[in-house]
């Protein structure tokens, strides 16, 4: 029987913080990835550190299994690492416990396309750029002359100005606003970019920001603009990714799954605030998971060990014509909600 080893609440911060700094210097040695730039992966190192030092108080040693924690071009990182008390009480940045074997197929020599993020940095200075405008035209004529133009505004869609329901994803509110959405860009939109590619990460974020937008406009009549309905396309992209190409990541893809569910239920909960848009931002989650699932990456190993390749099953016919068939059914749905409305 297991008897309960008393830590110290001091000793729980200090070896917790020694532990998360030793795996950053061991990732950073072995892989060559400063994990301190990616605060998701961050976040998520903490949480499974601290969840093992609260493990450590009943038993000897334990777990941290952070599944899709990075990647190379081996493909996806998996780190499993077996720790002990001891090593809680390790120097900073030294080597702690027993790094379990990685998984195969991401220590294999298979190649990912090595694409830059260009469509993230592209909508992030387009964003930037507009929302220079947007100041620039306050400051000279006393009023926000692109917002005015493009916002979501129900009664003026109405009127005949369609173009509102794609516009708003260029548009911020403040400062912190376009901050916070470009920080989440930045994150997510590099990493997902690399694995879909350029035109298909644009189709996504079109398609996401267009069904955020929509939805918005069936369900809210206050008006709304911000990069966060196509922002939350990409995060629900990205679950679907992992739940697609769960035979890569084998058990571990379900941890991953769990968190990225975790992320958006939380920003949903935090949406329910007054004077934030919700629906647009579940219109856009529900819009990138309909088009990943039928025109994100369909990745397959091909080839025999050690020679494996990475083939991407689905074509960019494929993702035109997904991307074609949701456009038009959205535009379809947005005409029948204008049409309804009109009449009604």
């Amino acid at each position: 029987m297991s008897q309960e080893h008393k830590i110290p609440d001091n000793d729980q911060k200090r070896g917790r913080s020694n532990l998360v700094e030793s795996i950053l210097a061991q990732f950073e040695r072995d892989h060559g990835i400063d994990l301190r730039q990616d605060p998701i992966a961050l976040e998520r190192l903490e949480e499974a550190a601290a969840q093992a030092v609260n493990e450590l108080k009943s038993q000897p040693s334990a777990e941290i299994n952070l599944p899709y924690l990075a990647g190379d071009s081996s493909g996806p990182i998996n780190w499993v690492q077996e720790i002990t008390r001891e090593d809680l009480e390790s120097e900073p940045g030294s080597a702690v416990g027993r790094q379990a074997s990685q998984s195969p197929v991401s220590r294999q020599s298979v190649e990912i396309p090595q694409r830059s993020a260009v469509i993230t940095q592209s909508l992030m200075v387009i964003s930037i750029g507009i929302y220079l405008l947007q100041m620039a035209t306050q400051f000279l004529l006393g009023q926000d002359l692109p917002a005015g133009l493009g916002v979501k505004e129900n009664t003026l869609i109405l009127q005949g100005q369609y173009w509102r329901l794609l516009t708003p994803m260029v548009l911020h509110g403040s400062l912190i606003h376009l901050g916070f959405n470009m920080y989440a860009l930045y994150i997510l939109g590099r990493r997902l970019e690399r694995y879909f590619g350029h035109y298909r990460f644009l189709s996504l974020y079109l398609i996401s920001g267009l069904a955020g937008n929509i939805l918005s406009f069936l369900l809210t009549p206050a008006p709304s603009l911000g990069s966060s309905t196509a922002i939350f396309g990409i995060l629900g992209a990205e679950g679907v990714f992992i739940y697609q190409h769960r035979h890569l990541f084998g058990d571990h893809f379900k941890v991953a799954l769990r968190q990225i569910v975790q992320v958006a239920v939380i920003n949903i909960i935090i949406g329910l605030s007054p004077g934030i848009d919700n629906w647009g931002h579940i219109g856009g989650l529900v819009g990138g998971i309909v088009f990943t699932w039928f025109a994100g990456p369909a990745w397959k190993l091909e080839g025999l060990s050690p020679h494996l390749e990475l083939v991407d099953q689905r074509s960019e016919q494929t993702t035109t014509g997904v991307f074609v068939i949701l456009g038009i059914l959205l535009t379809l749905l947005a005409g029948a909600i204008i049409t309804l409305r009109r009449t009604g």
